[in-house]
């Protein structure tokens, strides 16, 4: 990952490398052996390049300003030949010379779009951190922490979490402050002929203590990327959901501040409905963490204990010996919340399956809570926990030919497959 990274971030002009031969080998993943190919270097531009920052005669460094290209500063390029006297890019010596190691202090990672049809094989898009770096002892020693992290943990859907990442091996003690910040840049083809990738977008990262803590919560709680292994490659399926919190964690705002957005707009397909379950726990748990989440706690059982009235129904109508479409009537409970478009819709909507599910002990036992929340909280924040709702309910007894995979939310993810790229 490292020097395809390099290769595709720093190195995208071949004038700043000379490529060898196509290299087999063999990499030992999870006990298993994979065959991978890739194109190796015998020459790169960081190799040469400290001689230009000495004087040939005193063996000093020059005092003087040195022009620096695109594959020491990123992003750094002229644009027209005839101005290149006039917007060339110059550093002291000193500050090229340390740039010349940032291509090992940086980090990369493979971003992956939740709307695209994963089974499609497109140009990989590549993630460079870029951190910020206040004392060198501590970059280093995080940066051999990283290599720790395996290869499916290299795959994320957000810039948000290729940031956290970076940082996520970090131990944060208790007492004291932390604070970091880094750069994470996307590269990726304009087109799938082209042979170079073009940087897309920035985003500042800033980091403290409590966004870092509740990452690492989010590492233990929620599921990591899978992997599957075969002899000749790899797919990854990406955790999306855990990228998703990630991503506003890093911008400040509420762990599932847009997941109604992703779930209702973007999520066409289902794809992220369908991971809700399988982190049911996890969600439950951070919920529990946060005490200004446990009240959702309450939502979530008051929501479950309605369509427990309504399964009720329809296990009563069902004839002896047939199982209960348990798997069509989530997905129009899906359906019917996807069709509220505003406040007012989707109270109507709650109100009226509230009622639908009969008797419901726990809104009786917090009806003032609860009613408060409904009131207070926006609606697009209320629907998500209703979606959770739904996809984490499990009827306590089922039918004994009936089994998970009589759930929507079981699918098989869908695979990336990761290979390395010719270019």
């Amino acid at each position: 990952m490292c020097h395809e990274g390099i290769c595709a971030v720093f190195l995208r002009l071949n004038k700043f490398y000379q490529a060898g031969e196509i290299v087999n080998t063999e990499l030992k993943v999870e006990e298993q052996q994979v065959e991978y190919q890739y194109k190796s270097l015998t020459w790169y531009a960081h190799q040469t390049f400290a001689e230009k920052l000495c004087d040939t005669n005193t063996q000093q460094l020059r005092q003087d300003y040195i022009q620096i290209t695109s594959w020491l500063y990123l992003g750094g390029i002229v644009r027209h030949a005839r101005t290149q006297n006039t917007t060339k890019l110059e550093e002291k010596p000193e500050y090229a010379l340390a740039l010349l190691f940032v291509p090992v202090v940086c980090h990369y990672c493979l971003l992956h779009i939740p709307s695209e049809d994963l089974k499609e094989k497109k140009p990989h898009r590549y993630l460079v951190v870029i951190p910020e770096i206040k004392d060198f002892e501590d970059a280093s020693q995080r940066r051999w922490r990283l290599q720790q992290l395996e290869i499916k943990q290299l795959h994320v859907s957000s810039l948000g979490e290729a940031g956290l990442l970076y940082y996520s091996l970090d131990d944060i003690h208790t007492e004291g402050g932390y604070y970091q910040a880094c750069q994470v840049w996307l590269y990726e083809k304009m087109n799938q002929a082209s042979r170079q990738r073009t940087l897309m977008s920035i985003e500042e990262i800033k980091i403290d203590k409590n966004t870092l803590i509740t990452y690492q919560q989010v590492q233990k709680y929620f599921q990591p990327n899978y992997q599957k292994i075969q002899p000749k490659q790899i797919f990854i399926n990406v955790n999306l959901i855990r990228s998703l919190i990630a991503d506003n964690l890093v911008k400040g705002i509420h762990w599932l501040s847009s997941f109604w957005e992703k779930l209702v707009i973007e999520d066409s397909k289902g794809y992220l409905f369908n991971q809700l379950f399988s982190h049911r726990e996890g969600f439950i748990i951070m919920a529990e963490n946060a005490e200004e989440d446990k009240q959702y706690l309450i939502f979530i059982k008051v929501v479950q204990q309605a369509m427990k009235g309504n399964f009720t129904k329809m296990y009563a109508k069902v004839e002896k010996g047939k199982d209960p479409p348990i798997k069509k009537k989530v997905e129009r409970l899906r359906a019917e919340l996807n069709y509220c478009y505003d406040e007012l819709s989707f109270k109507e909507y709650l109100s009226d399956f509230l009622v639908r599910g009969g008797l419901n002990k726990y809104f009786n036992e917090h009806q003032e809570e609860i009613s408060l929340l409904i009131k207070k909280t926006p609606w697009q924040e209320l629907k998500i926990w209703s979606l959770l709702a739904i996809a984490s309910y499990k009827p306590k007894e089922k039918p004994t030919n009936m089994d998970d995979s009589s759930f929507p939310n079981n699918q098989k993810l869908e695979e990336v497959n990761y290979e390395s790229e010719e270019e």
